[in-house]
């Protein structure tokens, strides 16, 4: 898996614990992470501190999608694909 991700840009939700359960590193100039993207984060009011917010949440509230249904187990392609979409939609604002 690391040879085919090298050089590659990675994008997707929450890559660290993707990468920690695979046991391979990646730059972190090559990983756009919708968890990471500011714009993409909520304050949280308490504190003042930015948190990430769930991919359900921002495929709703960012696309009109509705992903993970209550009482079905999560679709690993339809999570890459929300988060893909997420990206493509401000990767000009991102880069």
């Amino acid at each position: 898996v690391q040879r085919i991700l090298e050089d590659k840009i990675l994008i997707g939700h929450g890559l660290e614990h993707d990468l920690s359960a695979l046991e391979i590193s990646h730059p972190w100039y090559q990983i756009r992470d919708t968890t990471k993207y500011i714009p993409f984060m909520k304050m949280q009011s308490k504190y003042g501190t930015l948190l990430p917010r769930k991919l359900k949440e921002l495929a709703k509230d960012w696309l009109g999608q509705d992903i993970q249904h209550p009482g079905s187990p999560h679709c690993p392609v339809e999570d890459a694909r929300a988060a893909l979409t997420l990206y493509r939609s401000v990767y000009r604002n991102w880069e």
